[in-house]
């Protein structure tokens, strides 16, 4: 097959009808007709059997198809990516990011890319550690951030910076907590909000909270750091925070304490291996720079409501 048959293959696998499939192509339904025929004939086997509910595939055909989506995918991207070179001042850029990234900084990088690329299309996605994979592997998206180097063999991963952990409280359960010898040790009997699942912050909880001898019982816990952090504004409880986080809190509601003794946190990009960034994603990749240094600047409010305290 080559990959004009492929193309034509996986239209008619998808639509289930000649007609629709033609439409999908922007190509007539007697040219969907005759390179199924075609194919057919050169294979040596029917692809679909026919019926007036429409067109489904043979065994062989379901065969092919496991082994052909893979060659299709590829072909889309390529497309995508030879349109995106030609028309350099348009595209589409597609990236997944964490949850934390997510609410805190990806704005900032979302506002100052449509001032430079307002003809640049860009789809996010909020996904979980676990799930970038799967996303990155089947081109669901062309790059991601998020904390810690990726495992996974196929997966690229870039530095772009690293920053302390951050214990997070509600200022009006710090101010009544008692004075002890360390930042921490002030909360020793103040409940933890932990983490579920995968969140990279879910290990820094657990490693503190024991550190504090937190209070043993059910305690409350949640899958998102968003939603601890809500929590703990209410103040509910404590928990640990990315850097980023940190220096977004507004320091009239929470307290951010800097945590000496964790190791610091790294964020990264990841992008599959097999499928570089292209060039709108190459183009975003790089304000981020700039953009998590200036984010990243010491907040003169913060420093001045900490001291206070």
């Amino acid at each position: 097959m080559n990959l004009r048959q492929l193309e034509v293959f996986q239209a008619v696998l998808q639509t289930g009808n000649m007609s629709a499939a033609a439409r999908l192509l922007c190509i007539t339904p007697s040219a969907i007709s005759k390179a199924v025929a075609h194919t057919e004939l050169q294979l040596g086997y029917r692809l679909f059997n026919r019926s007036p509910a429409g067109l489904s595939p043979t065994p062989e055909a379901q065969v092919l198809a496991t082994e052909s989506t893979g060659i299709y995918r590829q072909l889309d991207a390529l497309k995508r990516t030879a349109r995106n070179l030609a028309t350099s001042d348009s595209g589409d850029v597609r990236l997944g990011a964490i949850p934390s990234i997510t609410h805190e900084f990806l704005p900032r990088l979302l506002q100052h890319h449509a001032e430079q690329h307002p003809q640049v299309g860009v789809e996010v996605r909020t996904i979980h550690q676990d799930q970038m994979t799967q996303a990155l592997l089947t081109r669901s998206v062309d790059f991601c951030l998020g904390f810690y180097k990726h495992p996974h063999p196929q997966i690229a991963s870039d530095l772009l910076v690293s920053g302390r952990l951050y214990l997070a409280v509600a200022t009006s359960v710090w101010a009544r907590a008692p004075r002890a010898a360390s930042p921490g040790a002030r909360l020793a009997q103040v409940p933890v909000i932990r983490l579920v699942g995968e969140d990279p912050m879910r290990q820094a909880i657990d490693e503190i909270a024991h550190r504090l001898g937190s209070p043993a019982g059910p305690g409350i816990q949640v899958q998102t750091s968003r939603l601890a952090l809500e929590l703990v504004r209410r103040g509910m409880g404590w928990t640990v925070v990315d850097f980023l986080t940190a220096k977004g809190l507004d320091p009239a509601q929470m307290v951010a304490q800097e945590l000496h003794e964790l190791a610091p946190m790294s964020l990264y990009s990841y992008h599959a291996r097999a499928f570089p960034p292209g060039l709108q994603a190459t183009r975003m990749l790089g304000m981020l720079p700039a953009l998590l240094h200036e984010a990243l600047q010491p907040n003169p409010k913060a420093r001045q409501a900490l001291t206070a305290r």
